[in-house]
C-alpha cells in the first residue's frame, strides 16, 4: 500500500476507476482524483502523476490492466473487473447493503441524516461510490434551523452514550419545565419527531416533540435507567405490519 496519505488517497480513487466496465481516461481520472484531493485538503496533481500510478498498481501490485483506445483516448481498466489493490473486509453484498443504509439515512432524515452523512470521510464516499455533492433525491420544503440540529445531534449522541439528559422544554399548557431524562430512541411521528425517554423527575415514560426542547446538557450525577418503557419488539408488533 502507498506510504503517505496522498498516494493513499489517490490510489483508492483510481482502483475504483480501473473497476468501471467501460474503464476510464487518465483525463476521468484526473478530475476524480483531484476533486478527492481538494475535498481532503490536498494539493492537485498532474496527468504524469496519474499515469505512474497506474504503472504502480501494474508493476508493483501486479494487478493486470486493459487498455482500449477509443476516440484518441486510451481508456484503462482492470482485466477482471472486481479485482483491487486492497484487502477489503466487507463483502461485495456488505457494501451494497453499507451503501443503501447511509442512502437511506440521507434521504429519509433531514436532521440526522445530514449530519451523518456530512461526517462521512471523502475516501469513504469514493470507496463506495457515493457522491456527497450530488443532487438531492428528496426535497424538503422547510430546512431545519441551526439550534433544531443541534439539539437534534446533542439527543442523539446522549443515545449513543446511554447518558443522562437535563432538557428544559415548553409547552402550551405551561411555562418551561426542566427535567431529567434517559433518552432511548428518536421517532417520526408525522410530522414531528420524538424523543422516547423515562422522565425521572415525574417517574414516567415520555415521548417529548423535538421541537419543543429548548436546551440540553448532560446530567452527570445521575445514573444511567436501561431501557423498560419501549419494548422495540413490541413497537414493531404494534406498528409494523407484515403482508
Amino acid at each position: 500500500m502507498a506510504n503517505t496519505k496522498h498516494a493513499a488517497a489517490r490510489e483508492i480513487i483510481i482502483d475504483r476507476l480501473l473497476n468501471r466496465l467501460h474503464g476510464s481516461s487518465v483525463k476521468e481520472m484526473l478530475e476524480a482524483v483531484n476533486d478527492g484531493l481538494e475535498a481532503n485538503g490536498f494539493p492537485p496533481v498532474s496527468s504524469n502523476t496519474i499515469r505512474n500510478d497506474i504503472d504502480t498498481i501494474r508493476y508493483v501490485y501486479r494487478r493486470k490492466i486493459r487498455v482500449e483506445r477509443r476516440s484518441y483516448e486510451n481508456y484503462y481498466r482492470y482485466e477482471q473487473i472486481g479485482n483491487s489493490i486492497f484487502k477489503n473486509t466487507f463483502t461485495f453484498d456488505e457494501i451494497e447493503h453499507l451503501h443503501s443504509a447511509l442512502m437511506s439515512i440521507l434521504f429519509c432524515d433531514p436532521i440526522q441524516g445530514t449530519l451523518i452523512y456530512e461526517s462521512l470521510s471523502r475516501r469513504l464516499s469514493d470507496m463506495l461510490e457515493v457522491d456527497v455533492e450530488s443532487e438531492p433525491i428528496v426535497l424538503y420544503k422547510k430546512t431545519p434551523s441551526k439550534s433544531a440540529c443541534k439539539i437534534f445531534k446533542s439527543i442523539y449522541q446522549h443515545i449513543r452514550s446511554k447518558s443522562p439528559a437535563l432538557i428544559t422544554c415548553k409547552s402550551n399548557k405551561k411555562a418551561e419545565e426542566v427535567i431529567v431524562v434517559h433518552p432511548y430512541y428518536i421517532m417520526f411521528d408525522c410530522p414531528k419527531y420524538y424523543l422516547l425517554c423515562h422522565d425521572s423527575t415525574n417517574e414516567c415514560a415520555a415521548k417529548i416533540p423535538i421541537d419543543s426542547i429548548i436546551h440540553i446538557t448532560t446530567s452527570y450525577d445521575i445514573e444511567f435507567i436501561p431501557n423498560k418503557d419501549f419494548p422495540l419488539q413490541d413497537f414493531y408488533n404494534k406498528h409494523v405490519r407484515i403482508d
